[in-house]
């Protein structure tokens, strides 16, 4: 017979021994061992405890085949794609691809421009060019402006996000690396001992907070010890030169791009370094006019110090250009050696681009190519999930996605979401609404 356990608020766990008055009360033995009789409307009833032999398990492994596609469909879900991934799921747009790569391949081509609507597809053939370009031996570095948050007339903001999504890969072992990686393996070779900025961090391999700061992530112009005395540490770090986040800055910032730039194609014998700036027409969202200003004086100095332009080479009020013009900063040049080993592409929606460069131009997806994006999208998700009714509603679902028209990036998420609806409805049956 299994003894009914219960709990009493105050008591705690016992059993049940006796009852009286036609089950009212009950007579409990407690775990404290006490044993007394309660109403049983003070306890509450517990099941019986039960131990469940142990079972053994098996850990499926997904081959890696299946891992792949799901990899492809969760960022599908994004409207994106993987970039290691992007060069086997790009449709139709073989022109744009062909004018990239060739564009990565010309020496004197330093910058390119990517133009189409919202959602037509620049985002994707970015993460092309971001996969093809270390493939092909480039260093990359990617931002998507925002105008809050890095915008171009912030040019210490942007130099932060392109130093964070930094990769390259390494000539010694071919792993993809960061920024801290590239700059270590750079200075272990004992090159940039003339760079007004990265040399400091010979000087300093271990220190923490230089390397925060080179990076642009602390507020400060020059680096702070954690738990220091403020005077003492400005004393410390007092000749270095400063980090300022005043939109003037463009000197500092192509400064240490081209730095960077020069290293990974002169020290480390890569193709160069490949800035990618997603959502460029952000530029035009700007509170003030000298915020434009500023932003459009920041893009022209990308774009000269890319082309390698003599006078960038001397004191910055030789050039055109705006540029700092306090402390330490007024001094520093934009362009730090030749070449600056910099290639630039920008994705813009609709502007006017001076036309020295090239253009790429990103038109509207055909029936045709959206239909066979559609079948690939179906392939990926039956291997992802092995799931075999797709064939069932593909003809309606597709019908459904292309009947008002509309963006590629938002067919791709629809396509998803979709199959998503047809595969975890409650009835089991194949329906889209």
């Amino acid at each position: 017979m299994v003894e009914e356990t219960v709990v009493h608020p105050k008591f705690g766990r016992g059993i049940v021994k006796r009852k009286r008055h036609r089950g009212l009360d009950l007579q409990v033995e407690f775990e404290n061992g006490v044993t007394r009789w309660v109403r049983s409307d003070e306890l509450v009833s517990t099941e019986p405890s039960r131990v469940e032999p142990t079972k053994g398990y098996e850990i499926k492994l997904i081959s890696d085949e299946r891992l792949r596609a799901r990899r492809i469909i969760e960022a599908l879900r994004l409207g994106i794609v993987p970039y290691d991934c992007v060069e086997d799921f790009t449709f139709g747009r073989e022109a744009e691809t062909e004018a990239i790569t060739t564009w990565l391949e010309t020496a004197d081509e330093s910058s390119i421009f990517v133009v189409g609507q919202y959602g037509a597809g620049k985002t994707h053939l970015l993460h092309y060019a971001c996969g093809i370009a270390l493939r092909k031996g480039y260093a990359v570095a990617w931002v998507e402006m925002d105008p809050n948050e890095a915008p171009f007339h912030k040019p210490k903001r942007v130099y932060n996000r392109l130093v964070t999504s930094f990769r390259y890969r390494s000539p010694s072992d071919g792993r993809l690396r960061n920024f801290r990686a590239f700059l270590r393996e750079v200075l272990g070779r004992h090159a940039l001992r003339d760079h007004l900025y990265f040399r400091l961090l010979g000087q300093n391999p271990q220190k923490a907070t230089v390397w925060l700061w080179i990076e642009g992530n602390e507020a400060s112009l020059r680096p702070v010890d954690e738990g220091s005395n403020w005077i003492y540490a400005l004393d410390v770090y007092s000749s270095f030169p400063p980090l300022y986040n005043y939109s003037t800055a463009a000197n500092i910032y192509t400064y240490l791009l081209s730095g960077m730039g020069w290293a990974a194609s002169e020290v480390l014998g890569l193709r160069g370094l490949l800035l990618i700036f997603d959502e460029a027409e952000t530029i035009s969202i700007s509170q003030y006019q000298y915020q434009m200003q500023r932003g459009k004086n920041f893009i022209e100095a990308l774009l000269s110090v890319a082309d390698n332009e003599e006078d960038l080479l001397k004191h910055p009020e030789r050039s055109t250009l705006d540029y700092c013009k306090k402390g330490l900063a007024q001094n520093i040049p934009f362009l730090y050696r030749k070449p600056s080993g910099l290639k630039l592409l920008f994705a813009f929606t609709d502007v006017q681009i001076q036309t020295r460069y090239r253009i790429v131009q990103i038109n509207p997806l055909s029936d045709d190519v959206l239909r066979q994006i559609f079948e690939n999208i179906c392939l990926l998700y039956s291997e992802a999930y092995d799931y075999t009714d797709i064939d069932v509603m593909m003809e309606s679902i597709y019908a459904r996605l292309t009947d008002g028209g509309g963006r590629t990036r938002a067919f791709v998420k629809g396509s998803v979401e979709a199959l998503d609806l047809s595969r975890l409805k409650p009835e089991g049956k194949p329906q889209v609404e």
